[in-house]
């Protein structure tokens, strides 16, 4: 079972209240701080996407993978609204919209 998972049935199990959580000051901190890594955190994957683009080359990239990585974030995406999940939700679909570039540039530049 993947650590996301655990947390979840770990706050079921001891009936935590609801995110955000209210325990303690570094918890609140991490509530608040969680919203703008999950923005920035895909945001790295920009620079990979302006060199494929501005470079038209697209041989050092393989398709299959990148193809996965849109599928990942899709059922990741749906998981995060199941969930009510916003961090996963904000930060899966910014990922599935880079990565889906990455896969149009790979097909448009092989």
């Amino acid at each position: 079972m993947s650590l996301g998972l655990r947390h979840v049935e770990k706050r079921k199990k001891e009936r935590l209240s609801g995110f955000p959580t209210r325990s303690s000051i570094l918890k609140n901190a991490l509530d608040i701080l969680i919203y703008p890594i999950a923005i920035g955190g895909p945001l790295a994957m920009l620079p990979q996407v302006i060199q494929l683009y501005s470079e038209r080359d697209a041989s050092s990239l393989a398709l299959p993978t990148w193809v996965l990585f849109v599928c990942f974030n899709i059922i990741w995406f749906v998981y995060g609204i199941v969930h009510k999940d916003r961090p996963i939700i904000l930060t899966n679909m910014v990922l599935a919209a880079l990565n889906f570039s990455v896969v149009a540039g790979i097909l448009l530049f092989r």
